[in-house]
């Protein structure tokens, strides 16, 4: 199919609605609702387009953990985010993974800068970036000992939240 049909486009906005909320509530994404998310994905492709829905919904699933692993490796992005995002990538297929990426990175970029101009740290984050670039320009592909998700003091911006908004453009706007 080359449309995603209403009920399919409703599931969606649930699950990342309810992953928004979980994410910046509680800074976790449930694995019941990975889970979840996958299974309907899964299930709906194959019942609509049979094994070529099943396919590019597997597809979708693949890509979108592929695309976010490399970030949760040097800790620069939680475990939830990278599994729902791959369980919504199931659920609009591998042919529009990078378009929802495309609208949740800009929307997690615009979040991030307000953050830092609220927190009025520009000039902390300027700096750190540096270090960053540093690092891993050294060949370190370990995480950075301040800038991870296991350090609670460093700003952070609940990705979950970005995914959902994100998937609501993508919707909103007809992009499929």
């Amino acid at each position: 199919m080359t449309k995603l049909p209403i009920m399919l486009d409703v599931i969606i906005l649930v699950a990342v609605t309810t992953a928004a909320f979980f994410d910046f509530r509680w800074k976790r994404i449930p694995n019941w609702l990975v889970l979840a998310t996958m299974l309907v994905a899964l299930i709906w492709h194959t019942a609509t387009d049979g094994l070529t829905g099943l396919w590019m919904s597997a597809a979708g699933l693949l890509v979108g953990i592929a695309i976010l692993l490399p970030f949760f490796l040097v800790r620069g992005m939680g475990a939830g985010d990278v599994k729902f995002f791959g369980a919504l990538a199931a659920a609009v297929t591998y042919k529009y993974v990078f378009t929802v990426l495309f609208f949740a990175a800009m929307i997690a970029g615009a979040m991030a800068v307000g953050r830092i101009i609220w927190e009025k740290a520009v000039i902390v984050t300027l700096l750190r970036m540096v270090d960053l670039f540093n690092w891993f320009g050294r060949g370190n592909l370990k995480a950075h000992p301040i800038m991870s998700v296991a350090n609670t003091s460093a700003l952070a911006v609940p990705f979950g939240v970005s995914i959902a908004v994100g998937t609501w453009l993508f919707i909103f706007f007809g992009m499929r």
